[in-house]
């Protein structure tokens, strides 16, 4: 239990997850004072069983998974995962000095 709670004030206070959920919102237009408190909760209420949803589907993935990963599997898994994301990373620098 203790590493629930830790985990969701971690969760909780990050800011690019509060900034990014305030970006969304705004983008969606769901931000104003026209909105009802109902509304609200029910937004606040479905973004909470959403998240509750992906952690239970994550843990369970990699649960199944992590029998199956041997040390040399592992390593694999880490270069792909890397070079996935060195790739990633190329792409985003080419974009930003070509335009």
């Amino acid at each position: 239990m203790g590493a629930y709670a830790s985990t969701l004030v971690l969760t909780l206070t990050n800011p690019a997850t509060i900034l990014s959920f305030i970006a969304i919102f705004a983008g969606l237009g769901l931000v104003g004072t026209s909105q009802s408190w109902g509304a609200s909760l029910t937004l606040i209420f479905g973004v909470f069983l959403g998240s509750a949803l992906w952690w239970l589907c994550l843990s369970w993935g990699v649960t199944l998974f992590s029998q199956k990963l041997t040390p040399s599997r592992l390593k694999w898994l880490n270069r792909l995962a890397g070079a996935a994301i060195f790739s990633f990373g190329a792409v985003a620098i080419a974009l930003t000095f070509k335009g």
